[in-house]
């Protein structure tokens, strides 16, 4: 999925009003590195991940410590997110990856947002061309929260043509509640 940048310049230095007991972060050298792999194993879609494949897939391929994201629950991390560089002759191409919160913190009002846009913020502030987000095509919920907050498909081949076909699809219920809400709010 691309993002217009311009979706993040409103994020840049935000202050995010999360609910009580929860701080959000950017990972540095004293960010535990067990309990990081522990919140990512516990979604089990991400196979087995170590202190080392923590540090190597995630933490060496950050941009800068405010590219990434840790989200914590009265002291424990519940959730992150994290990004990539992929410039290219010229482009700034930035990836946010690596959106995961534990299953017991989902659907709490404004969680997932934070810890996508305080990353994807750097992007906007470091002045990139283009941002992308990648996520499973089972992710409902990310893709939701991508769509509805400026996101577009790339369609990069046939087959992403009918990925994005399944996806809507399935997403047409959520995405119809939200219009309607949005109707609600504008009094139309």
């Amino acid at each position: 999925m691309e993002f217009p940048v311009a979706t993040f310049a409103e994020y840049v230095g935000r202050q995010w009003d999360l609910p009580e007991g929860y701080t959000i972060v950017s990972p540095g050298q004293e960010t535990d590195l067990n309990e990081w792999s522990d919140l990512l194993n516990r979604d089990k879609e991400f196979g087995v991940w170590t202190p080392e494949r923590v540090k190597k897939a995630l933490v060496d391929q950050l941009i800068a410590p405010d590219a990434g994201s840790l989200l914590y629950y009265k002291g424990r991390l519940v959730g992150c997110s994290a990004t990539s560089d992929k410039s290219r002759a010229g482009k700034k191409i930035g990836v946010g990856l690596w959106l995961v919160l534990d299953s017991s913190h989902r659907g709490k009002k404004g969680l997932a947002a934070a810890l996508t846009y305080r990353s994807l913020a750097f992007f906007a502030a470091a002045g990139y061309d283009k941002v992308y987000a990648k996520t499973d095509e089972a992710r409902l919920s990310a893709l939701y929260l991508y769509l509805t907050h400026g996101a577009v498909p790339v369609y990069d081949s046939i087959s992403s043509f009918f990925k994005w076909r399944r996806i809507f699809k399935r997403l047409k219920p959520l995405l119809e509640r939200a219009e309607k809400r949005i109707r609600a709010h504008n009094g139309l």
